[in-house]
């Protein structure tokens, strides 16, 4: 896998938090630099990108190796590119949604989605 994430600094004011979810995941690449990874989720076996935390140690991520990672989940506060029959998706905040609804929703709007590892742990 060669994209890490299209998603920008979860930093800017931009980005809603919507859940915090525990996951099983298989690490298939990272960019130490950039402080990003690319992960399948165990459960839904799909891939997806992930920024990890500065508070989390960017050796603790090793590629090719299954860890129980906490993930914060983002979503875009601009939705002006998103197709009309997706926008309440991002808009409506206080809809209970799941994290699977989010690894599907990202690999239409990978702008819109972000995830950041809070911890993790090896399985």
């Amino acid at each position: 896998m060669t994209v890490l994430s299209t998603a920008p600094s979860l930093k800017r004011p931009k980005w809603n938090f919507r859940i915090l979810a525990t996951r099983p995941i298989l690490v298939k690449a990272k960019n130490d630099h950039l402080r990003k990874a690319v992960a399948i989720d165990l459960i839904v076996d799909l891939p997806f990108a992930f920024e990890v935390a500065k508070d989390v140690s960017i050796e603790k991520v090793e590629v090719e190796k299954r860890f129980s990672a906490m993930f914060k989940v983002y979503t875009s506060k601009n939705f002006e590119d998103v197709d009309s029959e997706h926008v309440e998706f991002f808009a409506v905040l206080d809809v209970d949604q799941k994290f699977e609804d989010f690894v599907k929703a990202y690999w239409m709007y990978p702008n819109h989605i972000a995830f950041e590892v809070a911890e993790i742990e090896p399985l």
